[in-house]
């Protein structure tokens, strides 16, 4: 048995048996390579370990919020507002649904179940992560940077790339030619930039530039999303006028029901009067 089968076996398993399971594991391991790769194994979060049984158990609703978070990139890349407004509702309802299908849990480790899915409807590599049934702690996404999951499953996913720290490039010292000046000129020296110091330059650049492009892009989504919901609450504002108006009809259709029934119960006592008042005048009439 390799590593993912003992993986899936011990994320598919209740949390409270987890170190117990991955020890029993690595012991059964013959090889030592492995048994090290096992131990290494870490416990998943309380929210971590809710998610991954959900994708286990209730697979079809997180494909369905994953679904939801694939078209809403699209959604926002074509600026579609109707269809922003419309999958912004279906986001909603079905992580509502996801964090009420979560039993006995903590509120907190539903905010952070809540937080994770809502980082996989925003980022590919979190749906990615998530999808995995791998997660080892909860996910979060602040809509510009791009989520970096490299801690939070216990297993690589296959063709997701993840941050890495740019290699920092020796500096090189005492090369031929005497580049370096005397120390005791009196000419203040040069600033020198070596090829190594700006290829890291560029590097930063690059990176600032992708950053500013993603921050660009998420306020835009923002705009947009925002857009969505004040149209949504013009909708509902609008409704409600409306169902106040019907309420406005209604009562004063009560009032008007109300003072009917009292003039037909006046009516009907002054006709219960005047069926005795005859009654009493035909057995006299009958006895004389």
């Amino acid at each position: 048995m390799g590593l993912r089968e003992v993986a899936e076996e011990l994320y598919s398993a209740a949390p409270a048996d987890f170190t117990t399971s991955r020890n029993a594991a690595a012991s059964r391991a013959d090889d030592k390579a492995l048994a090290k790769d096992i131990r290494a194994l870490r416990k998943p979060s309380a929210s971590a370990a809710a998610i991954n049984a959900l994708v286990r158990e209730k697979p079809d609703l997180v494909d369905s919020i994953l679904e939801v978070g694939d078209r809403m990139r699209d959604a926002f890349a074509a600026r579609d507002r109707d269809s922003i407004r419309s999958l912004t509702g279906d986001r909603q309802r079905l992580l509502q649904t996801a964090v009420r299908s979560v039993d006995d849990v903590s509120p907190a480790v539903q905010r952070e179940i809540e937080e994770t899915l809502q980082a996989a409807v925003i980022d590919e590599s979190a749906a990615a992560a998530v999808r995995s049934g791998f997660l080892t702690r909860a996910l979060e996404s602040t809509g510009v940077e791009d989520v970096d999951v490299s801690d939070s499953v216990a297993l690589p996913l296959d063709g997701v790339a993840r941050p890495r720290r740019a290699p920092v490039s020796p500096t090189s010292s005492g090369k031929a030619g005497g580049a370096a000046r005397s120390t005791t000129s009196s000419e203040p020296a040069e600033p020198t930039e070596s090829a190594a110091d700006r290829r890291e330059r560029e590097r930063r650049i690059r990176t600032a530039e992708k950053a500013l492009e993603r921050a660009k892009a998420a306020a835009d989504a923002l705009d947009d999303e925002l857009d969505a919901e004040v149209d949504r609450r013009s909708d509902l504002e609008a409704e409600r006028e409306e169902l106040n108006r019907r309420l406005e009809r209604t009562e004063d259709e009560l009032t008007e029901s109300k003072a009917a029934e009292r003039d037909l119960r006046r009516r009907i006592t002054q006709a219960q009067s005047a069926l005795r008042s005859a009654e009493k005048d035909a057995r006299a009439a009958r006895d004389s």
